[in-house]
């Protein structure tokens, strides 16, 4: 794992109860929101992961999910 996905995903981690941070994340990684959470999405698919606990995991999912159908239209 980068030092990158290792930030995002301790960024992720620590914004997760909060429903995330869209705008911290464009500041601080340079992504839109689609990308952002389609990059987590990746790694919460990933080994890297298991670096999580299950419900932050789960959690995560579940807004990269929400995030991402919702800008596709779905």
């Amino acid at each position: 794992m980068s030092p990158f996905e290792i930030d995002m995903l301790e960024f992720a981690a620590e914004w997760a109860p909060y429903g995330g941070n869209d705008e911290a994340a464009f500041l601080r990684f340079g992504l839109t929101p689609d990308q952002f959470h389609r990059r987590l999405t990746h790694l919460l698919a990933s080994p890297a992961a298991r670096t999580l606990d299950n419900a932050t995991a789960a959690r995560l999912r579940q807004q990269c999910a929400d995030r991402v159908g919702r800008r596709s239209g779905r």
